[in-house]
């Protein structure tokens, strides 16, 4: 079984893509790229055998219908998750990046991807929905907020960039799906060094939700949101 994640560059600005391989023990992280545009996304996943089962965590809308104002998602995700100060970012069919996100969706809608709620867990599928990193660590992680690396000065970004590393490296080797990396991106010192690691770590994230929602179902996994209008897929314990 196959689980990418993808932290897409909303505006088109470059994206991080992890693939994970299950080996019916645990999970291997067997390619971790950062790509420039959502053609080269489309292309990569592309390239994938088609006649695999394969599961994708995206980290972004998959579903918009809203004009303006917030999805009951975002709005869910608000209340949940504020005092960790995980809320996702509202979103709007008005907003300039929309059309973009949605036609990448439909990219990979058109390569045979399901964006239905998967009914039973562990099936040989081919399934996307929408994951959030922030919210999906705070579980995992049992945080009490947080981890800043997005935003601040480049000293404060590496070290929160730096102890999320951590906790991907090693802090899943006891949960299930078991999960150990070993061959992570190091934190730069510049800015654009930071953003460059992090669109790789946040993707290893989304593949690692993608996986657990895939091994566990609605059993220790949450939906934010409402089918009809977007909805979320976030760890639950």
């Amino acid at each position: 079984m196959i689980f990418l994640g993808i932290d897409l560059g909303w505006t088109g600005k470059p994206s991080g893509l992890a693939q994970l391989h299950w080996d019916g023990k645990r999970l291997h992280l067997t390619s971790l790229e950062r790509l420039n545009s959502h053609a080269d996304l489309l292309g990569a996943v592309a390239r994938l055998d088609s006649t695999r089962p394969l599961w994708i965590g995206l980290d972004a809308p998959v579903l918009i219908r809203n004009q303006s104002g917030m999805r009951p998602v975002d709005r869910v995700a608000h209340e949940l998750f504020s005092k960790e100060r995980a809320g996702c970012y509202p979103v709007h069919l008005g907003m300039s990046f929309a059309p973009k996100v949605l036609a990448f969706v439909q990219g990979l809608k058109d390569l045979g991807f399901s964006t239905e709620l998967p009914s039973v867990r562990q099936q040989p599928t081919r399934h996307l929905f929408e994951v959030y990193p922030h919210s999906a660590a705070v579980r995992l992680f049992a945080l009490d907020r947080i981890l800043p690396y997005k935003k601040g000065k480049a000293a404060d970004r590496k070290q929160a960039l730096t102890a999320f590393r951590s906790l991907l490296a090693g802090g899943l080797a006891n949960r299930r799906p078991y999960f150990e990396a070993r061959c992570l991106p190091e934190p730069g010192l510049t800015l654009a060094e930071l953003k460059a690691c992090e669109d790789q770590l946040d993707a290893v994230l989304c593949a690692y939700i993608a996986a657990h929602f895939w091994y566990w179902g609605l059993a220790r996994n949450n939906i934010l949101g409402e089918v009809e209008s977007g909805w979320i897929v976030n760890p639950s314990f």
